[in-house]
């Protein structure tokens, strides 16, 4: 009955929707811009709106939803928005007016290591952990919920071994949630097996190749290189070594770009097992080429240092500056009270991951903890 009577009606509705108002960015990164209007107006109903993208349909969106995610730009390009609503008996409104909008240079990523407890650690309590330990599930919280362009996973990413069947029961159902997006280290308890076989299995080429372990690629505008810190499993990383002599090549072949460097086994540390000297050649091969950044872990803590030279000395206009963020949610190991010179923050009692803002030129920092914890570092530099 109530079919019959209302065709007529949508048949003799030729009024058009009220023409969308108030088009606006509500947030934007370098892979994505999200947009929104204000809802239109029609004597019947609205049922959907038209967006429309340098002069091209994009996109259809059913009312009364007034958003749109576009996450097909590029970054550093410019597009321009208009939107057109849509009624039940096929009227359109006037199309809105343009929205200009440039897809951001910057890319965020977060970074942490030391990750995911093995499932038959008594803390592990099925993977919901104790107030202490095991927090893997709870430091992803903070990538799930977030809209990061990249995951930087800093080594010993699956206790106790690194076994392909604990990586896909522990750190799978956690940070696993976003492989897609992480770029790994390998750490220590990855050569658990042999040849860090479990690791290198889980994140396939993502890992670098087999055997290996370094690699390097871009995000953005920067330029990430990703290092092996288990020499002995590799042949060395002392000068000359086939590692150490590709990390110089890759440098230089970058040496225009902002470069951050990732390893498990910090150079500095004033925590768990110091400082790690074998690392020197590579360290002052960052120096050397002018790198903006070292992440690391192995250490179970947050630490951040001024930026060094290649002897360890505070250099603000050329030094590297590090990071040690273990805080990825297995454990905590001990900091005591004796810290090296340059280090400015440290604290090893709530976990989280570090985020990092990588603008053209220079890049924010700022440490997330999990949620119900309030500890955080934050700081912003120009790149050198």
């Amino acid at each position: 009955m109530s079919l019959v009577a209302s065709t007529p009606a949508i048949a003799a509705d030729l009024r058009r929707p009220s023409t969308p108002q108030n088009l606006r960015v509500t947030a934007s990164s370098s892979s994505r811009i999200d947009i929104a209007w204000d809802t239109s107006r029609d004597n019947v109903r609205v049922t959907a709106y038209i967006v429309v993208r340098d002069g091209a349909r994009l996109a259809k969106v059913r009312a009364a939803k007034t958003t749109y995610h576009d996450g097909s730009v590029r970054a550093d390009k410019t597009y321009t928005y208009r939107v057109r609503a849509r009624d039940r008996a096929g009227n359109r409104s006037k199309i809105s007016r343009k929205l200009v909008a440039t897809a951001s240079s910057a890319v965020v990523v977060a970074a942490a290591g030391d990750i995911a407890c093995d499932p038959s650690d008594p803390n592990y309590h099925g993977g919901t952990g104790t107030s202490t330990a095991c927090r893997e599930l709870y430091t992803s919280n903070l990538l799930v919920n977030s809209d990061f362009d990249a995951v930087l996973a800093l080594g010993d990413l699956q206790y106790n071994s690194g076994s392909l069947d604990d990586f896909n029961d522990a750190y799978g159902p956690t940070w696993g949630r976003v492989k897609s997006i992480t770029y790994p280290v390998v750490g220590n308890h990855e050569y658990g097996q042999s040849n860090a076989s479990g690791y290198f299995q889980y994140f396939g080429s993502r890992a670098g190749p087999a055997g290996k372990g370094y690699y390097s690629f871009d995000l953005g505008r920067w330029h990430i290189v990703a290092i092996n810190s288990e020499c002995d499993e590799i042949g060395g990383c002392g000068t000359g070594s086939t590692e150490e002599t590709w990390l110089r090549n890759d440098l230089a072949a970058h040496r225009g770009k902002c470069t951050i460097a990732m390893w498990h086994k910090g150079r500095y540390s004033s925590g768990h097992d110091g400082d790690n000297t074998f690392m020197q050649p590579m360290w002052a091969d960052l120096y050397r080429a002018g790198v903006e950044i070292l992440l690391s872990g192995h250490s179970h803590d947050y630490e951040r240092f001024a930026p060094q030279d290649d002897g360890g000395h505070l250099d603000n206009t050329n030094g590297v500056r590090q990071f040690i963020v273990g805080t990825g949610g297995a454990f905590f190991t001990g900091l005591g009270t004796s810290f090296d010179a340059n280090s400015q923050a440290h604290q090893n009692t709530t976990y989280g991951v570090l985020q990092l803002t990588l603008r053209s030129g220079a890049y924010d920092w700022k440490f997330l903890p999990e949620a119900g914890k309030t500890y955080t570092d934050s700081g912003t530099t120009s790149c050198h």
